[in-house]
């Protein structure tokens, strides 16, 4: 199997970058990413580190072209070398209220996050960043569109898969701001940052024409939207998702739209930024019955 180490990291998404790696459609890679800090532990440090998000590759897969989408299917993600989190001034739904970099080192121990006075949290790796690369460059951090980026999906476990379209030959895969546990909206401005080894397989999807990120996590189905203002990005997202059950799945308008309310979900992804990813989350039990 190859393996993409993480010195071949970048923080900008760049449709004239050279590939780090070329892989078939099918195959399987070990991809391993920093941390957002980069391993720095150091509190003092840290109260002074601006946040890069460095990702991982670019990936490149052989006949891919724009119009076609990339299913990257998350076979492991493994925490490495303790988690920070990070309230950091200008960043969180309180900012006004929390304006100071306050970090807090953590420990990674038997499937917990232990912060300093020993409060145990479950992990729950998730990959914070997934991107395809647009016609345009884009930074790897902070930023998210319909080439995913900085989506912060917490359900994007091992065994969840995500699709992407693709924009530039290629597709210029890129992952990394692994998170061993966060909740939705990271509401103090990160999450458990940890760096990772994900096992990863991607798949060519020719000619899927998706306009933005899908992903089918082991418990839904997510579509993503994004946008300036939450309130018109949720229902963009509820939108996509009435979208695709029309489209894809038969079924009537309004029938979709109640499916939606009864069996769906749509959630704020990540605190307020100038790009904020939302998710609208269908219940794969019900997903399932729709053939």
């Amino acid at each position: 199997m190859k393996r993409l180490g993480r010195e071949h990291h970048i923080y900008v998404l760049d449709p004239k970058a050279r590939p780090a790696i070329t892989i078939n459609s099918g195959e399987e890679l070990m991809v391993e990413t920093w941390d957002a800090f980069e391993g720095i532990r150091d509190p003092a440090v840290l109260q002074a580190k601006s946040l890069k998000g460095p990702a991982t590759g670019p990936i490149s897969v052989n006949g891919a072209q724009p119009g076609d989408a990339l299913r990257v299917d998350f076979l492991s993600i493994t925490p490495k070398e303790g988690a920070v989190h990070m309230v950091m001034p200008g960043r969180g739904f309180l900012e006004e209220e929390f304006t100071q970099g306050y970090p807090t080192v953590m420990t990674l121990d038997g499937g917990s996050v232990v912060m300093p006075g020993g409060l145990r949290l479950p992990m729950n790796p998730s990959m914070g960043m997934v991107a395809t690369t647009p016609t345009y460059p884009q930074n790897t951090a902070s930023d998210s569109g319909p080439y995913g980026g900085d989506i912060d999906l917490k359900e994007l476990v091992a065994g969840s898969a995500i699709y992407l379209p693709v924009f530039v030959p290629g597709g210029m895969l890129a992952l990394g701001d692994c998170h061993a546990v966060v909740g939705d909206g990271a509401v103090a401005g990160t999450g458990a940052e940890c760096s990772s080894e994900a096992h990863i397989r991607v798949t060519l999807e020719k000619g899927m024409g998706l306009t933005g990120p899908r992903a089918m996590t082991p418990d839904y189905f997510v579509v993503l939207s994004y946008g300036e203002e939450l309130g018109p990005a949720m229902k963009q997202a509820v939108r996509d998702m009435v979208d695709f059950l029309v489209r894809e799945k038969g079924l009537a308008p309004y029938d979709a739209y109640t499916l939606c309310s009864l069996a769906g979900d749509v959630r704020v992804s990540r605190t307020f930024r100038p790009i904020s990813p939302v998710k609208m989350m269908l219940s794969r039990q019900a997903l399932s019955q729709l053939g």
